[in-house]
């Protein structure tokens, strides 16, 4: 029996699931993953109500999930090809629904510690759902489906926006969590399913690790790579900016209900799903990633800039139009971003380029909610501090203007 890739697959008892099936659990779990990691942003307002905190401080939780991801992306690499690539996703979506119930129990503390769990887990699905994807995807189709993958991270933020304020105003901002913590759980089994079948090329014999810095070296001694992945690192910081602080900024200073906040940041998360597919058409129809990424590093800066202009006087809509062309720049780069690392590098490189080039990225991750924390706690102002964003995203656009000059070397 062989799969779509021409790989010498092990037959399965029973019919398996269509890959339609297939592709929408992966999505999901894409999805849900996100929205764990995006609800206490989401809810930020009450959750600073609850335990009389400051509400900058919720960047300190999104910086530990940061870091726990590079965990995941350093060791857990080799987890898919020992146990299969659906069982290492299920693994990860079990630790999402672990810091879920965490981050319900009654103390400041454990929502700090929901981070560990939350983070080892979602750094583990991407990962893994891309194994079990490149071996079913015809390849005509791959970049296409890839991208629709991806897209579950922007539509995870979208329902951590549109559902988890609604839910916090309702019943409490736990329930949010907890509604979470079942969804991940249903789709436990119906990725169950499907496991056996797509995870038939798992090797039990497989090392637990195996270099787990050589994606790194192999980014390090690139320089193009090396500057494309700072790139990455600098423009993510915009992005991490959105999902934390952009329901605080609206609730705090421009004095909105959660519920109307929560529309903005999922307006800039409908941006993120738009930006994902209109850079990645950009840069195919100029044939050129690198022009493609200056453009929107243009963009995102000079947008990011006008967040000063934002007063209370402003409509809901119009700030929802701005926070949707920011959130096409600030979450809109990604695809592009992994397809150009694809190209930089031989095809037996690509696996290891890519990690490297996301741990770089995930860097950015970590360090961008402290850095907007602390920049915030300078001014005082969420407005500025949103408009002070513009400096790593000029940096962005300074390090691929460098990786085009060393790539065309």
């Amino acid at each position: 029996m062989t799969g779509v890739n021409g790989d010498t697959v092990a037959p399965c008892a029973g019919k398996p699931p269509t890959f339609v099936y297939l592709i929408a659990v992966l999505l999901l779990g894409q999805a849900l993953g996100t929205m764990a990691t995006s609800i206490l942003p989401a809810v930020a307002p009450k959750v600073v109500e609850t335990y009389r905190i400051g509400s900058s401080l919720i960047g300190y939780q999104v910086s530990l999930i940061s870091l726990a991801m590079l965990v995941s992306l350093v060791y857990g690499g080799n987890l898919a090809v020992r146990w299969g690539g659906c069982r290492v996703s299920q693994l990860g979506l079990v630790l999402c629904i672990a810091g879920c119930v965490v981050a319900m129990l009654p103390h400041p503390g454990f929502m700090l510690l929901s981070a560990i769990p939350m983070g080892l887990g979602y750094g583990l699905v991407s990962p893994a759902t891309s194994q079990v994807l490149m071996r079913f995807t015809p390849p005509a189709r791959r970049n296409l489906i890839f991208s629709v993958k991806q897209t579950g991270v922007p539509l995870g933020g979208v329902a951590a926006g549109g559902l988890a304020p609604a839910i916090a105003v309702w019943v409490g901002w736990q329930w949010a969590l907890a509604v979470n913590a079942v969804a991940l759980a249903i789709l436990l089994l119906l990725m169950e399913r499907g496991r056996a079948h797509w995870d038939n090329d798992r090797d039990p014999r497989a090392q637990w690790i195996t270099d787990p810095y050589g994606g790194l070296a192999t980014v390090w001694r690139n320089r193009a790579l090396r500057y494309f992945g700072m790139a990455g690192a600098a423009y993510v910081v915009m992005q991490l900016a959105l999902l934390t602080f952009t329901v605080i900024f609206f609730v705090e200073e421009m004095k909105l209900g959660l519920v109307q906040a929560g529309f903005i940041l999922m307006a800039s998360q409908a941006g993120g799903i738009a930006g994902r597919l209109f850079w990645g058409w950009i840069a195919d129809v100029l044939r050129d990633c690198f022009k493609a990424l200056t453009l929107l590093g243009t963009v995102m800066a000079v947008t990011t800039l006008l967040c000063a202009a934002i007063t209370p006087a402003w409509p809901v809509a119009a700030s929802c139009v701005l926070f949707f062309v920011l959130g096409t720049t600030a979450s809109g780069w990604n695809g592009a971003f992994l397809a150009e690392v694809a190209r930089l590098v031989p095809p037996q490189s690509v696996s290891a380029a890519t990690g490297g080039s996301l741990f770089l990225v995930n860097i950015g991750k970590f360090l961008g909610p402290i850095v907007f924390t602390l920049a915030y706690q300078l001014t005082g102002n969420y407005s500025n501090t949103f408009a002070l964003m513009a400096i790593p995203s000029a940096a962005g656009l300074v390090f691929v203007l460098l990786a085009r000059k060393r790539g065309a070397a």
